[in-house]
């Protein structure tokens, strides 16, 4: 099975996710606008056992009831999502949810839609064709 690695900006975490991304969507959530500082993020899942932590630490904050968003400590690169409790009703616990761009080849994601658009900037405009739901 082929291996993908990835990592923050200044290197000090890195991951490797074995296989291709389960699935890949665009979030337009508030939270990941606030967290990510831009107009949405591109998340992408593997499979927990197909995500390892390969060099430093991924630390976490729980700023949102449930909802643990993993970063580097050094450069404050986002790089993970995990929900303790279910979403949309379903359990993400067996999923590693990662920021696409991330990876050192982000073009291996294939992002198959946008979500939370109800959050949706006005001065982006959606053109790629790619189903879009107003929650997740």
């Amino acid at each position: 099975m082929e291996k993908h690695n990835g990592g923050c900006y200044c290197g000090a975490v890195r991951f490797q996710i074995t296989g291709l991304p389960l699935w890949s969507g665009h979030c337009h959530c508030r939270s990941c606008q606030q967290a990510l500082g831009g107009a949405f993020v591109t998340w992408a899942k593997v499979a927990a056992k197909d995500f390892d932590v390969t060099k430093g630490v991924i630390k976490t904050i729980r700023k949102t009831p449930g909802i643990a968003r993993g970063f580097c400590g050094d450069c404050g690169t986002t790089l993970t999502y995990s929900a303790e409790t279910e979403v949309a009703g379903q359990d993400w616990s067996a999923d590693a949810w990662f920021a696409a761009a991330t990876l050192d080849d982000p073009s291996i994601v294939e992002p198959k839609a946008h979500v939370f658009v109800s959050h949706q900037q006005p001065w982006i405009k959606l053109a790629d064709g790619l189903p879009a739901s107003e929650e997740f």
